[in-house]
């Protein structure tokens, strides 16, 4: 019975996989290696290096790297600024509310120095500020000095699966559309994802990423003969098992296709487990510590980029409402929404762009504004690079500074050697 449903015998206790098979990191480990500690990042680039040999990435997973880096790195670095201010507003909030509750006791206790206590409390935080602000000058400026990124090329040199091309693409997308409507996985919870990436003259679906690096991973497992083990902090429901609120391992259904496909074996880890399994086997060890923090990086950045805006969004709601109960939720959202701008970004260039380049672009002249980017469209036409795209900022710009947005953008992509033949700007808000 067992080599009829083998994959419902996972044994993910043998320690010789981890010297007999290939290991793919997904996209979000490789993220994760920016928003890890130093001593997390050293230690796990220290593995990987040790089983360097067994490392292989599929193209979807490297592209995805690529693409996405920038923004990570530009959310570490703006995260200092960010707990700054919360940080000072906090201290002002709390002054005042002191002063005005603790107020009433100060002709009641000659001795007790009110203004001392109040004055405490501010040192504290200032104290917390300052701290903030040396670690933001000992922050690395990844953007301009990327060791992550040169040590993960290094890592993954001549190890990167081909492309598939935009036939093959166009026949995994209709396998995916019918996959996706019986939730088959992987892929099928990535259904309602929106945008596109654009990559040596192919267009590449965002909602199909998942099912592509799947199909990758098969093929390459066929031709080489090989088990692969993967490594995810992914933890949607189309990747793991769950059962009553605990995740019992892979789904059995993609074991199963995954072992019809290829007569090979697949394995399917968080990265804690690679850290304790593969450090064991590499004599590299890793403390408690370092896997907490493992875990609660994933906890925190697990969620689709989607999920959490959506997240963010209600915090901020969540708090208003508690500032000013009266207010109705469509108010709230007005208000927030006040706070932002959004614009449609239609360009056209001879020179053949990657989403990374505008994101640079964009981030350069909106300098320390959260931006969110969404690809409409993207196509080729008559040799030109035409991109249509929805740009969120998270910054409210007065009538004259709208008007001045476009030139100066305009000038913004010629400094970076992009020639814009088209530019234009339409505000949605």
């Amino acid at each position: 019975m067992k080599s009829l449903f083998k994959e419902f015998y996972f044994d993910n206790k043998n320690t010789d996989i981890w010297i007999n098979s290939v290991i793919v990191l997904d996209t979000n480990i490789l993220l994760n290696l920016y928003r890890y500690s130093k001593e997390t990042s050293e230690k796990l680039f220290a593995l990987l290096e040790k089983s360097k040999d067994r490392l292989w990435l599929p193209h979807q997973i490297a592209l995805e790297f690529h693409l996405n880096r920038t923004n990570v790195i530009l959310d570490q670095q703006t995260s200092y600024e960010k707990i700054e201010s919360i940080l000072r507003k906090k201290s002002s909030e709390i002054e005042s509310s002191l002063k005005k509750e603790l107020g009433s006791y100060r002709k009641k206790h000659v001795t007790l120095s009110i203004d001392s206590i109040i004055d405490q409390i501010k040192s504290s935080i200032d104290g917390l500020i300052s701290e903030i602000l040396k670690e933001k000058e000992d922050h690395p400026i990844l953007l301009k000095n990327d060791h992550i990124k040169r040590e993960i090329t290094e890592l993954f040199e001549d190890k990167v699966g081909s492309p598939y091309k935009q036939e093959k693409l166009k026949e995994i997308e209709k396998e995916a559309d019918k996959r996706y409507a019986l939730e088959i996985p992987p892929g099928y919870r990535d259904a309602s994802k929106k945008g596109a990436k654009f990559h040596n003259g192919e267009i590449i679906l965002e909602k199909y990423g998942d099912y592509i690096l799947w199909q990758q991973i098969i093929d390459f497992a066929k031709e080489k003969q090989i088990d692969i083990i993967f490594i995810t902090d992914d933890e949607k429901k189309d990747w793991w098992y769950e059962c009553k609120g605990k995740t019992i391992g892979p789904r059995s259904e993609l074991l199963n296709e995954f072992n019809y496909k290829t007569g090979m074996e697949f394995y399917m880890f968080k990265p804690e487990v690679f850290m304790k399994d593969a450090g064991d086997i590499y004599s590299e060890s890793f403390s408690d510590n370092l896997i907490s923090e493992v875990r609660e990086v994933r906890s925190q950045y697990s969620l689709s980029l989607e999920g959490r805006f959506q997240e963010l969004h209600e915090k901020e709601v969540n708090e208003l409402k508690n500032y000013s109960k009266e207010l109705s939720t469509k108010k709230l959202l007005a208000v927030l929404e006040r706070n932002k701008t959004k614009f449609r970004l239609i360009l056209q260039t001879e020179k053949q762009l990657n989403s990374d380049e505008i994101v640079g672009v964009l981030t350069d002249y909106f300098y320390k504004a959260s931006i969110t980017i969404e690809v409409i469209e993207v196509n080729v036409a008559k040799g030109y690079f035409n991109f249509d795209l929805v740009v969120t900022v998270n910054s409210a710009f007065n009538d004259y500074e709208r008007l001045s947005i476009e030139e100066e953008l305009m000038d913004q992509f010629f400094e970076k050697d992009i020639e814009p033949l088209i530019l234009r700007i339409v505000f949605l808000n």
